[in-house]
């Protein structure tokens, strides 16, 4: 008999009208019930209760610890989350848990546990399969997708298959896999990371400016490939790439394109962002990329910069 822990944080799942509109209400006991197995333990922590337009990085920690001081008391754990950003956080818990050995779900929905019509209960029941499957790593689960945590992205505000994989295949429960390595809590993160989505006629003055506010990594969300201006437009980003690699803050380049990723060594405006010290996003979506360099840079001494994503 399986033993898996329902951590309850918050979300539309758990919540409830009120005269401001819907608000969280809902505890893990509701959600346990909702699941209704005989087959197994479920255990409940009521570790949050927040929209999840309202979770930053210090509740990442906070679900992250609370992981990794359980893990070997159990055999799957179960995180209800709002959609919103839970994404960022299914990313976030992807790196932070390093070679989890057993299956870590997110889950939600998009419209209230018990409430006519709602998704809730089978992206629950979705998420108790996964949770007590062979499965071992972070996984996202909704709308019958089992979703890598680096890979998910909310792809539409309303529908109830609200999620897409992003550069990599979706989960296979039928053919889990077991982590090569110890597993490693990685619970530092340093949040002087911006994302800035380039537009036509922006300036780069941008960039200058959040290094002079202290950032020590930009995530610059450019065209097709990951490109950014070079030296025949009207005001060209190399310069200030080249301030921030003397500036000691990390610049990557992402796409703003949804599928295929950012590869900065076919168009000469990337080469030269790149030999300027550049990293490029590869497939990795904008949750994943900003979860990973929070990361790496807290495991990077101050004045030095990121020198791989992956």
């Amino acid at each position: 008999m399986k033993n898996i822990l329902l951590i309850a944080t918050g979300g539309t799942i758990a919540s409830r009208e009120t005269e401001h509109g819907l608000r969280p209400a809902l505890t893990a006991e509701d959600m346990r019930t909702a699941i209704g197995s005989e087959d197994s333990t479920i255990e409940v922590v009521d570790l949050l209760s927040l929209d999840s337009t309202n979770i930053a990085p210090c509740h990442w920690q906070m679900i992250a610890r609370k992981i990794a001081e359980l893990r070997t008391s159990y055999d799957g754990f179960i995180i209800t989350h709002g959609t919103d950003t839970m994404a960022y956080t299914a990313a976030a818990l992807y790196y932070m848990l390093e070679n989890i050995d057993r299956p870590v779900v997110i889950t939600g929905s998009q419209r209230p546990l018990g409430t006519d019509g709602s998704d809730a209960e089978q992206n629950l029941r979705l998420a108790y399969e996964a949770a007590c499957s062979g499965f071992a790593g972070v996984c996202l689960a909704f709308g019958g997708r089992l979703i890598h945590g680096n890979a998910a992205k909310k792809m539409y505000s309303l529908a109830d298959d609200a999620f897409r994989s992003i550069g990599r295949a979706e989960i296979d429960l039928t053919a889990p896999s077991a982590p090569s390595a110890p597993f490693r809590l990685h619970d530092a993160l340093d949040t002087r990371v911006a994302v800035i989505r380039l537009y036509p006629g922006m300036k780069p003055i941008t960039i200058d400016a959040h290094i002079a506010s202290g950032y020590r990594g930009i995530i610059l969300e450019g065209y097709g490939l990951g490109s950014v201006p070079g030296d025949d437009a009207e005001e060209s980003f190399l310069p200030s790439l080249d301030r921030a690699k003397t500036r000691a803050c990390t610049i990557a380049l992402t796409t703003q394109c949804i599928y295929d990723g950012a590869d900065i060594t076919h168009y000469e405006v990337g080469v030269r962002a790149a030999e300027l010290g550049a990293l490029s996003g590869g497939t990795l979506p904008i949750e994943a990329l900003y979860a990973r360099l929070m990361i790496l840079l807290a495991e990077t001494p101050e004045g030095e910069t990121v020198k791989a994503l992956c």
